[in-house]
C-alpha cells in the first residue's frame, strides 16, 4: 500500500493488518467508492472500477443501514465514531442520520473475574478489603467498559464502571488510522474544500480520549451536582473519589424508573406531567443558565424517583457553551419564533457559520419559508426540535459550518422533546421556557450588563486610540517607501477644520446621548420584565421616565441643528 506514490510510513505499516480489516469490512456492506476514497485499494485484489460500482439495487439496506452495519463491525472507536456523527445534522443527510442514531455500542460483557483484577490493580489492593459484596455479573456492558454493582465496606449501595482491558490501545490505533485516512480524503474529497476532516478527526479524538479518562467523567459528574445544588427536583449521584481511578469509577446506586417505562410510572403513581415538567426545566437551567448540560440525555441515563425527582446517569458526555454562544442560540430561536427572518441571518453570521459562496438570497427565502411555517401558531404550539431540527436541515443544505457545541446541542434539544412529548404530550417546551426566558432577558438588559457592556466597547475605543501612533508610524513608513500614496489640498482648510470639529463634537454629544438612553432604557426593560427594580424611595419616582424623554428631546435638537447647519 502506498500513499500519494510513497511508502507508508513506520505506524501504517504496522497498522497494515487494521487496514486491510477496514477495506474488507467495507467491502462486504458494498461501500466499495469508500475503500477508493479512503486510498485503500492496493489492499484488496479487485479493480477499481469495480470498487466504485454502488451497490445493487435489489439490495434491501439503505446507504446509511450498510455504514451502520460496517461500523458496528469495526469495533467501539467506529461506533463511536458512528454515534457522533448521528449528531451532526448540519453534515449528513436525515436518512444516514437516522441509521446512525440506532448504533449502539451493547456489546457481550468479559468476565466478571477479569473486572474484578482490573479494580483491584487500579486501587492497590484485594476487592474485599474495598467492597462487602462486588457482583461478577454485570448490570450493563458497552464497548468502553461495563458497570457492576456492589455495596462498600461501610453499607454504602454503589456502582463500579470498569474499563475494558487494552482498550485504550486499540482506541489509539484505531484513531491513528484514522488520522491517516482523514488526510487522504481530504486530498481527494470533492468535499474539502467545505470541510477539514483532520480538524474532525482531531476533534473526535480528543472527546474520544476524554470519554477514555473516567476521572473525567467524575469531575463532570461533581459539576453537574454543585449546579444543581438546591434544587430539589434533580439528584446526581455521588462520586467515591476514594475508589475511583482513570479506568475505574465508584459512584453512588441510584434507584429509580427508566424515564421512558410508562407503564411502570403509572404502576407506581408517578404523574407523569410533573415529570415531564421537571426533565425541561432541568435540561433548560444546564443549557440556558449553566451552559454546561448532559450531551446524552437518552431514557437509560434518567430515572423517576419518588415525587417525580430525576436523577441524571452517566457523564461521559457533556457540553459547554459560553455566555456569547448561549446568546447566540437564544437569538437564532427567537428569531425564528418571533418571525423575523434578518434576525436569523444575523445570528448565523454571527455564530460565523456560513460561507463566502452561500447563496444569501435563496438562503434568505428557505428562512422565510420556515418562518411562514409557524407564522400562525401559537408559542405553546412551537416544537424547539422541530425548529433545531429546520436549522441542522438548512445547514446540511447550505454548507453552513456550525460549531461542534451547538450539534450537540441540537441533538440533546431534539431528544428532550421527544421525551417530554412521550411523558405528557400536553407539555410544552416554549411554556416550561419562559420563566428562563424572562430572567435571560433581565439578565440581558439589567443595569450591570449594559455597563460591562458599555465599559468593554470604551476599553476597545481605549485600544484603538493606544495604537493609533504606531498605525501612523506604519501610515509614514509606507507613504516613504513609495507604498501609499497621500494627497494633500488646501482649499478651504480652515473652513474644514472647523466644521470637522463641530462634527466631531456632535459625534462626541451623540455618543453621549447614546450610551445614556441604552442604560436608561436598560434600567426599564429590567423593571418592566423583573416587575421591580430596586425598593429604593428614588426608584419609585418617575426619574426613568423623564431621563428618557429628556434624551430624545436632546437628540431631536442634535438632529436639527445638524440638518440645518448642512453638517450631513
Amino acid at each position: 500500500m502506498r500513499e500519494g506514490g510513497r511508502p507508508l510510513e513506520e505506524k501504517s505499516v504496522r497498522h497494515r493488518a487494521r487496514y486491510q480489516e477496514i477495506a474488507r469490512v467495507l467491502l462486504k456492506h458494498g461501500l466499495g467508492y469508500l475503500v477508493v476514497s479512503l486510498g485503500l485499494t492496493p489492499l484488496v485484489s479487485l479493480p477499481e472500477r469495480l470498487l466504485r460500482r454502488p451497490s445493487p439495487r435489489s439490495s434491501p439496506l439503505t446507504l446509511g443501514e450498510r455504514l451502520r452495519l460496517a461500523l458496528t463491525e469495526l469495533g467501539p472507536t467506529f461506533i463511536k465514531l458512528g454515534q457522533i456523527m448521528s449528531t451532526r445534522a448540519d453534515l449528513l443527510p436525515p436518512d444516514i442520520i437516522a441509521a446512525l442514531e440506532q448504533l449502539q455500542d451493547r456489546v457481550p460483557p468479559f468476565p466478571g473475574e477479569v473486572a474484578r483484577q482490573v479494580v483491584e490493580e487500579e486501587l492497590g489492593r484485594p476487592v474485599e478489603l474495598v467492597f462487602q459484596v462486588f457482583e461478577l455479573q454485570p448490570l450493563a456492558a458497552a464497548s468502553i467498559g461495563q458497570v457492576h454493582r456492589g455495596i462498600l465496606r461501610d453499607g454504602r449501595p454503589v456502582v463500579v464502571k470498569v474499563q475494558r482491558p487494552n482498550i485504550a490501545g486499540i482506541i489509539t490505533r484505531d484513531l491513528e488510522i484514522l488520522q491517516r485516512l482523514a488526510l487522504v480524503a481530504q486530498r481527494h474529497s470533492p468535499w474539502s474544500e467545505l470541510y477539514s476532516f483532520p480538524e474532525m478527526v482531531e476533534e473526535f479524538s480528543a472527546y474520544l480520549r476524554k470519554e477514555l479518562n473516567y476521572l473525567r467523567e467524575g469531575q463532570n459528574a461533581d459539576r453537574f451536582r454543585h449546579n444543581f445544588a438546591g434544587e430539589p427536583g434533580v439528584i446526581v449521584p455521588h462520586v467515591y473519589w476514594e475508589y475511583t481511578t482513570s479506568r475505574v469509577l465508584t459512584m453512588e446506586y441510584v434507584e429509580g424508573v427508566k424515564i421512558n417505562e410508562l407503564a411502570e410510572l403509572e404502576r407506581r403513581g408517578l404523574n407523569r406531567k410533573r415529570a415531564a415538567e421537571n426533565l425541561g426545566k432541568a435540561v433548560l437551567k444546564q443549557i440556558l443558565e449553566d451552559g454546561f448540560f448532559h450531551g446524552d440525555p437518552h431514557p437509560g441515563n434518567i430515572l423517576v424517583l419518588p415525587g417525580e425527582v430525576l436523577a441524571f446517569l452517566d457523564f461521559g458526555i457533556v457540553g459547554e457553551l459560553s455566555d456569547r454562544t448561549k446568546d447566540q442560540f437564544t437569538d437564532l430561536l427567537l428569531g425564528i419564533v418571533g418571525r423575523n427572518s434578518q434576525d436569523v441571518l444575523r445570528a448565523l453570521f454571527a455564530m460565523g457559520i456560513v460561507p463566502g459562496r452561500v447563496d444569501l438570497l435563496q438562503l434568505k427565502l428557505e428562512i422565510d419559508r420556515l418562518r411562514d411555517r409557524y407564522y400562525e401558531l401559537p408559542f405553546s404550539e412551537v416544537r424547539v426540535g422541530e425548529v433545531v431540527r429546520e436549522i441542522l436541515g438548512l445547514a446540511q443544505r447550505y454548507h453552513l459550518k456550525l460549531p461542534g457545541e451547538f450539534t450537540l446541542l441540537g441533538k440533546t434539544l431534539i431528544t428532550l422533546e421527544g421525551l417530554v412529548q412521550r411523558l405528557d404530550p400536553t407539555t410544552s417546551i416554549i411554556d416550561v421556557a419562559e420563566p428562563f426566558a424572562r430572567r435571560l432577558l433581565a439578565r440581558r438588559y439589567s443595569l450591570e450588563n449594559l455597563a460591562r457592556l458599555w465599559g468593554s466597547g470604551l476599553y476597545q475605543y481605549g485600544a484603538v486610540l493606544f495604537n493609533l501612533p504606531l498605525e501612523v508610524s506604519r501610515l509614514v513608513s509606507r507613504t516613504e517607501r513609495g507604498e501609499t500614496t497621500i494627497k494633500l489640498s488646501h482649499k478651504e482648510l480652515p473652513q474644514g477644520l472647523e466644521r470637522l470639529e463641530k462634527t466631531i463634537n456632535r459625534l462626541a454629544f451623540s455618543f453621549f446621548l447614546l450610551g445614556f438612553g441604552i442604560i436608561l432604557a436598560g434600567m426599564i426593560m429590567a423593571r418592566a420584565i423583573t416587575g421591580h427594580l430596586t425598593e429604593s424611595w428614588l426608584m419609585k419616582l418617575p426619574l426613568l421616565e423623564t431621563g428618557v424623554l429628556v434624551g430624545w428631546v436632546l437628540a431631536l435638537w442634535l438632529l436639527w441643528s445638524i440638518f440645518r447647519s448642512r453638517g450631513v
